[in-house]
C-alpha cells in the first residue's frame, strides 16, 4: 500500500471525526486488528495509549473503552510494566497465512437495507471471494466527497474491493486507489476506455431475446414497467430486436420518477388501452398482476408477463423470465480479483455475463 494510503489513515480521523466516539473507536479497533490480520502467528506491541490517541487525533479515554473491549474479547493482552501486544487468535487463520482481505461496497455504501437484487450481487460474489481464499468484509461508509471516500477506504486495510453500481463520477477515485495498492473492481456500466476492470449483465441482449419471443407471438402491445437507469438496456434491446424483424410493436413506458407509476397503468388499462405484454420490474410486478386481475386481463395467455427470476419463481407464472446468474457473476468477479492479488497490475478487462431469458409454463405455439 502506498505511502499516500497511509498518510490519508492517519489524516481522516486527525481531521474529520473529532466529536464522533464511535467512529474513533471504531479507526482505532481497525487498526488493532490489522495489526493481527497482517502478522498472523506473532504478538505484536501496540504504541502506549498516549500515542494511539495522539495517532487517532481522539480522547485518551475513547482509546481506554477500545482497549478495554479487545482485551475482553481475547485480541489484546497487557504484560505490566512492558506494555500491550495483540494476541494471536487461530481461528482467524488457522494454516497461520495471511490471506488477503477484499471489501464489498454497494453505491457510497450508504444503503439501509438490501433487497433481493442488491443483496444476492454482493452475497454470492462474497461466497465466491471466500471460496477463492480472500476473507470479506461488507462496507458501510459515512463519507461523502472523494477525498473522504478515500480516507475511509484506506482505513479498512483492504487489499482489493469490489465495488458494485458505482457512480461514473468516482472514476478518479478509483483511479487513486489502485494507484494507492487497492486492486478494484467494477460491476456496473463504464465503457472499456474507462481503464478499469468492469463486468456487468448483458441485459441489452436479453432485451433482444425478449423483443425476439414477443415478436415470434405476434405481440402488439407493450407496457414497459419501469424504466430506470438499470432497466433502459433491456428496453432498448427489445426495440433494436423488433426493429431488425421489421415489426413495430407499441410500447408504452412508464418511468420510475412518476408519482405513484402504478396508478397511470391503470388509467391507460382503464381506458381501453390494454397491452398483449407487460414487462414488470422488480417490487412492481406484484402491483402490475393485481392491476390485470381487477381488469380481468388473462396473463396466462392474452397478456404476456415478463419480469425476473426472483420475483416469478413460482408455479402460478405464465410469460417469459430472465434467470439472472447472480452466481456466476460472483465467480467471475472473485477469480478476476484473485488473479489481480497475485499478479499485481494487469491490462483491465471489462466483461458481460449473459443472461439467460426463458418462456415458463408458455406453449410455443404462436397467437
Amino acid at each position: 500500500m502506498s505511502d499516500e494510503c497511509l498518510k490519508k489513515k492517519g489524516a481522516v480521523v486527525m481531521s474529520d471525526v473529532r466529536g464522533r466516539p464511535a467512529q474513533e473507536g471504531l479507526k482505532i479497533r481497525y487498526y488493532v486488528m490489522n495489526l493481527i490480520y497482517s502478522h498472523p502467528g506473532e504478538s505484536v506491541m501496540l504504541p502506549t495509549s498516549h500515542e494511539l490517541a495522539a495517532k487517532f487525533g481522539v480522547a485518551r479515554s475513547t482509546v481506554t473503552l477500545v482497549l478495554k473491549a479487545l482485551t475482553e474479547e481475547g485480541f489484546i493482552t497487557g504484560k505490566r510494566g512492558v506494555g500491550t501486544f495483540t494476541c494471536y487468535n487461530g481461528f482467524i487463520f488457522p494454516g497461520g497465512r495471511r490471506i488477503p482481505l477484499v471489501g464489498l461496497l454497494y453505491g457510497d455504501g450508504k444503503y439501509f437495507f438490501h433487497e433481493y437484487y442488491s443483496w444476492s450481487l454482493l452475497a454470492c460474489t462474497g461466497q465466491a471471494l471466500t471460496l477463492n481464499h480472500s476473507s470479506v468484509r461488507h462496507l458501510t461508509l459515512v463519507g461523502m466527497t472523494d477525498d473522504e471516500l478515500f480516507e475511509e477506504l484506506c482505513g479498512q486495510y483492504l487489499d482489493g474491493l469490489v465495488w458494485f453500481h458505482v457512480k461514473e463520477s468516482r472514476l478518479p477515485l478509483i483511479r487513486r486507489l489502485e494507484a494507492a495498492g487497492i486492486r478494484v473492481a467494477t460491476y456496473g456500466a463504464f465503457p472499456a476506455e474507462s481503464g478499469i476492470d468492469n463486468f456487468s449483465f448483458d441485459w441489452f441482449e436479453a432485451g433482444r431475446d425478449i423483443g425476439g419471443m414477443l415478436v415470434a407471438e405476434g405481440r402488439k402491445r407493450l407496457f414497459f414497467a419501469v424504466e430506470n437507469e438499470s432497466t433502459r438496456s433491456r428496453l432498448d434491446g427489445i426495440r433494436d430486436a423488433c426493429r431488425n424483424a421489421g415489426k413495430k410493436l407499441d410500447i408504452h413506458v412508464f418511468h420510475e420518477d412518476m408519482p405513484r407509476v402504478l396508478e397511470p397503468i391503470e388509467r391507460e388499462i382503464a381506458a381501453g388501452v390494454v397491452p398483449d405484454a407487460f414487462y414488470a420490474h422488480g417490487d412492481y410486478f406484484t402491483g402490475v398482476r393485481e392491476i390485470l386481475a381487477r381488469h380481468h386481463i388473462d396473463t396466462g395467455n392474452d397478456c404476456r408477463l415478463i419480469t425476473e427470476r426472483h420475483i416469478a419463481d413460482e408455479s402460478t407464472f405464465h410469460g417469459i423470465r430472465m434467470d439472472v446468474p447472480f452466481e456466476q457473476l460472483g465467480e467471475v468477479l472473485a477469480q478476476r480479483m484473485k488473479r489481480r492479488l497475485e499478479n499485481g497490475p494487469t491490462v483491465p478487462v471489462t466483461a458481460t455475463i449473459p443472461v439467460p431469458v426463458r418462456k415458463i409454463g408458455i406453449k410455443e405455439t404462436p397467437q
